[in-house]
């Protein structure tokens, strides 16, 4: 899903453990009894007042909430000033979208599931992440709008198309990698030891890497193309000079460096691209359309006049905007 933080981040901010949408709308009602005043309960004769609960509210769920609603209202704004009308079978089609990403076709056994049996599957897929639907439909309203804001900026030419077929179906390369900010020695040198002590590579990445999404699978990155533009050049080269088992020295792409292990090779795939022109089109469309649509999110923040008065939260906001800035967040 789009809008993301890198794992530090969105664990500190996004982990919404509690339905904190069902909750904020709890609290918006009129109390049950006029003579209860502002409480929400009465226990053993003692009020538990509606500010006490609202003010634990906004201090742990608070920041998450304002910062999706805060997201989706800035892309409402664009599309206004476009002139762009998002309807609610846009925002159907965003969650449709998603859903195909998110859950998977088939069970454990292989049979495939039905609209409602991937509509359980979701829900639960949220509840792992500790999300309630109704947030997850405000991240569905905020992409519908982006997706529309950025579908007039992208055109698809036979040059294009030809540049990723050869990253679909090309050679392609598969890497284990472990990533450690640049400068920070000590985590490099420790990488390093370990390995010059044998230990497995996939391992040192599990307990050292910093990128979360490839950590947690001993290191290993989605197979690439030597043309594969999502991946940084020097780190192509690298990779694809490499013989199958080699470690490679440390290598620095902009604010990481990385160490790699070509763990083998995957010959090009025998089609042309008239054969599998609509998918590669299709996946060219999706894939360029994310990358936009968070390039979208990121500049519409950039451009924001954003003030943010309950003290509670001014504070934090204030510092995941620096986060944001100085590229300890990839985006807001």
């Amino acid at each position: 899903m789009l809008f993301q933080f890198p794992r530090v981040v969105r664990d500190r901010f996004l982990t919404v453990c509690l339905p904190a949408v069902a909750l904020f709308a709890l609290l918006w009602a009129a109390p049950a009894r006029a003579e209860d005043g502002d409480a929400l309960a009465i226990v053993n004769g003692q009020p538990i007042s509606r500010k006490q609960v609202v003010d634990k509210l906004i201090e742990t769920h608070g920041l998450a909430v304002l910062q999706q609603m805060i997201a989706l209202d800035l892309a409402k704004q664009e599309s206004q000033r476009r002139g762009l009308t998002v309807t609610p079978a846009d925002i159907q089609a965003q969650f449709d979208r998603a859903l195909e990403e998110i859950v998977p076709t088939s069970d454990s056994r292989g049979v495939t599931l039905t609209s409602e049996s991937k509509q359980q599957a979701l829900q639960a897929i949220l509840q792992q992440r500790c999300l309630t639907l109704p947030e997850f439909m405000i991240a569905m309203e905020r992409n519908a709008h982006l997706r529309k804001l950025v579908e007039a900026e992208f055109t698809v030419d036979e040059a294009t198309l030809r540049e990723e077929f050869a990253r679909l179906y090309g050679e392609k390369v598969q890497v284990r990698h472990i990533q450690v900010a640049a400068g920070d020695m000590r985590a490099l040198n420790e990488a390093l030891d370990q390995l010059g002590r044998g230990v497995d590579f996939a391992d040192v990445a599990r307990g050292i890497s910093i990128n979360q999404d490839t950590a947690a699978r001993g290191g290993l990155m989605e197979p690439f193309t030597f043309t594969d533009k999502d991946i940084p050049a020097a780190l192509r080269d690298y990779a694809f000079s490499l013989s199958v088992g080699q470690v490679s020295a440390p290598l620095q792409t902009g604010q990481y460096v990385h160490i790699l292990k070509l763990e083998g090779r995957i010959p090009p795939t025998d089609v042309t691209l008239d054969d599998v022109r609509q998918d590669v089109e299709r996946q060219l469309r999706a894939r360029v359309e994310r990358k936009k649509m968070n390039e979208m999110i990121t500049r519409l923040y950039q451009q924001a006049k954003i003030r943010v008065l309950d003290p509670q939260l001014k504070d934090d906001f204030e510092k995941l905007l620096d986060d944001f800035k100085s590229g300890r967040a990839t985006s807001p």
